[in-house]
């Protein structure tokens, strides 16, 4: 046989054996590492690489499958009831909450709930905890506590039913709430994981409407309709600016105030807040904190911010991602970057986002180096497409390779 015969024939052979190889390579690397092998091997790629869009985590949305008991609640429930069905409901959340084991869900039925709830011990990932109710269910708080929801545990689910923080007259600061739904971890170094906040409507809180505080990791945030935070500082005109609509991790000016088990900077990363709407009439939509990272915020859509400093969406931490948003009618920026070290709000990510009828810009860069920048769509913003200190060094690239 010719030379080149056999090398034809070797060349076949590879060609028709190597795909067997590379499933088996890809299939070990994946059980190995418990993630995406994708996400795995190139996660070597700097973030302000053209080529590593392609390869932003695709992430899953986690469903909610109720394997073990429903304890039921109601406003005209009983405190002595088992709660195992709607007709012998429970009275109060709390007691359906300290009750639920990893796999069990509480269904709250239509009503008014002028109750606080914190949540009782963690879920398991293949059984989380589950509370959820149809948009009729309006968990109102007590006027005790500054917190209607406290999470401070591992998989829970919290979907279908409403928060609302305003009990009675809107003109009275006294009748709203400060904080709706404030998640935060309470060991050292470890936070909350495996929440997921899913369907619900969110609304009138004094401060923020929701809060992942404290190395608060993996969590998910998605198809929420949240709204009028912040009334405090922004309808009553407070001394401050706090109202966010979803604050992830915490201010460096905060870490020594003792609310954390730390002091240590707060690594609230890797949650996924998407398919949102959010009108604050108070600060950012989506706030992220320095030290925080990598979180991916994607197809929400933002409005009604109001302070001309910041933007509806704010990165002060690094390597995080804004892709497919709509960010309009802010007083500020569609979306601004940067912390207030050097080394703080950087490296992130923007892509494809629409940024229109902002008062203070499209994109606010306020620290470089900035990661890609690119298919952004601008219209109508008052003070220009790309603004703030570093502006001149960012450029929109038109498509995104």
């Amino acid at each position: 046989m010719k030379k080149s015969s056999i090398i034809l024939l070797m060349l076949f052979l590879f060609a028709s054996i190597a795909p067997f190889f590379w499933l088996k390579f890809k299939d070990s690397q994946e059980k190995k590492d418990g993630g995406s092998f994708y996400q795995t091997f190139f996660s070597s790629l700097g973030w302000d690489d053209k080529e590593n869009i392609k390869y932003i985590p695709e992430k899953k949305e986690q469903k909610s499958e109720i394997s073990g008991n429903i304890y039921y609640v109601s406003p005209n429930g009983k405190k002595e009831a088992e709660g195992l069905s709607p007709e012998n409901a429970l009275g109060t959340i709390q007691d359906a909450v300290d009750k639920a084991q990893p796999g069990d869900g509480v269904m709250l039925l239509e009503g008014e709930y002028f109750q606080d709830f914190v949540s009782a011990r963690n879920g398991l990932k293949e059984k989380p905890i589950t509370i959820y109710g149809s948009s009729k269910a309006v968990i109102k708080g007590s006027g005790k506590n500054s917190r209607i929801i406290e999470i401070n545990h591992d998989y829970i689910f919290l979907k279908g039913f409403s928060v609302d923080g305003l009990s009675g007259d809107a003109s009275d600061k006294k009748n709203y709430r400060d904080k709706l739904i404030y998640v935060q971890g309470k060991e050292k170094n470890k936070g909350v994981t495996g929440l997921q906040i899913k369907e619900m409507t969110i609304k009138n809180a004094g401060g923020e409407c929701i809060r992942l505080r404290y190395f608060a990791q993996e969590n998910e945030i998605s198809h929420n309709v949240i709204k009028n935070c912040g009334v405090y500082d922004f309808l009553f005109d407070g001394k401050g600016k706090n109202g966010e609509g979803i604050y992830i991790g915490t201010a460096p000016e905060q870490l020594d105030d003792n609310k954390n088990p730390t002091s240590d900077r707060d690594k609230s990363d890797n949650n996924w807040i998407h398919h949102n709407e959010i009108d604050t009439q108070g600060n950012e939509c989506v706030d992220i904190k320095e030290g925080s990272s990598k979180n991916l915020v994607e197809y929400n859509k933002c409005t009604g911010q109001k302070d001309d400093n910041s933007a509806g969406f704010d990165s002060r931490g690094n390597g995080n991602i804004f892709r497919y948003n709509e960010s309009y009618g802010n007083v500020g920026a569609g979306i601004r970057l940067g912390g207030d070290e050097k080394d703080d709000g950087i490296d992130n990510i923007v892509i494809e986002n629409k940024l229109h009828d902002n008062k203070g810009g499209g994109i606010k860069i306020e620290q470089e180096p900035q990661g890609v920048i690119c298919g952004n769509i601008f219209s109508d913003n008052k003070k220009g497409n790309i603004v703030g200190e570093y502006a001149k060094k960012v450029k929109n690239a038109t498509k995104c390779n």
